[in-house]
């Protein structure tokens, strides 16, 4: 009788280790309730919180969650995943499927901040499966925006389309006004760049959610609205409604200083209409941003119309060559910041597979256990006429168990092989962009000609060069050829417009004793002394020539971006 006791006890004990619920931190508890409505709050108590009371994997984890979580509410750009990997981890350990889902979410929004919008799509993927095994529309809203968004940009317009329609059935069955506004706009956009026959459909979804919008108590709702309806009108054309909402749009929107993007579409609206007082008054308001390279561009090529049509000439050729080189900062320019994570104490990043394969080992333990709890109650109770159904009851219970995780090993391995597809692709476009660039370089009309003279002036002189305006396409299509090598020895070594000159000759393969003709009729000796003055800035090892000095950083810069990716 005792020796049942203790195996009654045993399996008791076993259930409860299984479905016991874990006591979160009291702070972290009330830090969460107050996410989706106060967020500011929410991180402020959690950055006041000291991290070194949480003596359990559990708090740390959850701690980590949450901050990625209100960084992320609060727009704080984020691109280091150590955080939330202690999340990750410890969740999938313990096989907790709402942190699960709202884990992998953010650590999507992570991938998304940093560019990598593959890797982001395959997290979202991950936390959408952990959604379909629990209630969250909040999140699953949240999640069906930024996963349509990230197709979007990635002109996967299908793929959108699809899950915008599964937001706006969301939303309406929610009750979000938000939400069914922001998903038929997206659904209209992408129609309008189906072509014509789909711009009237489009014009109906924008203006449904038009209509929908101006119910809404808040009004910011409606400047995507404007905005998308702006565009439309560009497009259709019918360019007074184009600038009555480019209007609207801009009279809506709280920050009117640094909406620059917003002043190029007034500006563009304005143009459409003739107004170009008022559209290079816009325009102009571009230039007072740091960045926004391809707003500024976009700026100027309207500036240099505007200029045309007026008969200044050279205002328009001003512009044109202030777009060059504002396009040729918005494709070399890398923004982004790095943001230094809160490091919780003894904790450290483990490896993602290791845990996968260590929660796979706790089941398997866990389901040995009762396993033999149940084998041990079958040979006591033989006589019991439940003995039958309840073994076929556990027997079930294993089985689904065995086939839920075969499935997800097959979703997790099918998920791996198509992002190494995928990587396999960006890496082959790379490298066949590069090579395009090469012999663009080569074959290029400017690089022609400087070999030519150069050719040239071994059999007599010449007093043929290249002018101020070729001197300055040359030494970008050299930027381009040459794995942005100019931009480098500009931004690290503040070289001289000679200096650069001289660098790009050399780069061109030009003869030391021709340099000089190219650059100011200088003598051979002040191109040699130049050139050691430039090995000297750039920190060259010594006794080597610039020219090889060019080629090694030139092929240092390709391994670099070949790393990166």
């Amino acid at each position: 009788m005792s020796s049942k006791f203790i195996l009654v006890a045993i399996l008791i004990f076993l259930l409860t280790a299984c479905t016991q619920q874990i006591q979160y931190n009291k702070q972290l508890v009330k830090a969460d309730s107050l996410m989706l409505a106060h967020p500011d709050s929410t991180l402020q108590i959690l950055n006041n919180i000291a991290t070194g009371q949480f003596t359990t994997k559990a708090d740390k984890a959850y701690y980590a969650l949450l901050l990625t979580q209100a960084r992320d509410k609060n727009y704080i750009k984020q691109t280091n995943d150590s955080l939330i990997r202690i999340a990750i981890n410890y969740f999938d350990s313990v096989n907790d499927t709402p942190k699960q889902a709202r884990s992998y979410y953010n650590w999507g929004n992570i991938y998304r901040d940093r560019g990598k919008y593959h890797t982001a799509i395959n997290r979202y993927l991950t936390a959408l499966t952990y959604l379909s095994r629990c209630e969250n529309n909040e999140l699953k809203s949240v999640l069906y925006s930024n996963l349509g968004y990230l197709y979007y940009v990635q002109n996967l317009n299908a793929e959108a389309d699809s899950i915008y329609h599964q937001a706006e059935l969301l939303a309406l069955q929610q009750k979000d006004t938000v939400g069914f506004c922001y998903a038929l706009t997206q659904q209209g956009m992408i129609n309008l760049e189906k072509g014509e026959a789909y711009h009237s459909k489009a014009e109906r979804q924008i203006l449904q959610a038009l209509s929908l919008g101006k119910s809404y108590s808040d009004k910011t709702v409606l400047e995507p609205i404007y905005v998308s309806l702006s565009t439309l009108y560009n497009l259709i054309p019918d360019t007074l409604k184009a600038l009555e909402y480019s209007r609207l749009s801009y009279s809506i929107r709280e920050d009117t200083i640094h909406c620059y993007r917003t002043f190029l579409m007034l500006g563009n609206a304005y143009f459409l209409n003739a107004k170009y007082d008022s559209a290079s008054v816009f325009l102009h308001k571009v230039f007072t941003a740091d960045r926004f390279y391809d707003t500024k561009a976009n700026a100027c090529m309207l500036l240099s119309e505007i200029a045309q049509l007026r008969g200044d000439k050279d205002s328009a050729f001003f512009y044109e060559k202030k777009r060059a080189v504002y396009l040729d900062s918005a494709s070399t320019y890398l923004q982004g910041y790095t943001t230094i994570d809160r490091v919780i104490p003894n904790e450290q990043n483990k490896d993602w597979s290791f845990h996968e394969h260590y929660s796979y080992i706790v089941y398997g333990i866990l389901c040995l256990l009762i396993t033999i709890g149940t084998f041990c109650i079958h040979r006591l109770w033989r006589k019991n006429k439940q003995h039958l159904a309840e073994k076929k009851e556990w027997e079930d219970k294993l089985q689904v168990g065995i086939t839920t995780l075969r499935q997800n090993a097959k979703e997790l391995a099918e998920q791996q092989q198509q992002k190494l597809q995928l990587q396999d692709e960006v890496n082959q476009l790379v490298t066949k962009k590069r090579a395009y660039n090469k012999e663009d370089y080569k074959t290029s009309p400017l690089y022609v000609k400087v070999s030519r003279i150069a050719k040239e002036l071994v059999k007599t002189d010449t007093k043929e060069n290249l002018n101020e305006e070729e001197w300055t396409q040359f030494i970008a299509l050299t930027n381009a050829g040459w794995n942005e090598i100019i931009s480098y020895l500009n931004e690290n070594y503040n070289l001289s417009a000679e200096e650069i000159q001289i660098c790009c000759l050399y780069l061109a393969k030009v003869p030391v004793k021709h340099i000089g003709h190219f650059v100011k009729g200088q003598v051979r000796s002040t191109i040699q002394s130049k050139s050691k003055d430039i090995l000297l800035k750039i920190e060259a090892p010594q006794n080597i020539l610039l020219k090889n000095a060019l080629f090694l950083l030139a092929e240092k810069l390709e391994d670099n971006k070949l790393y990166a990716l």
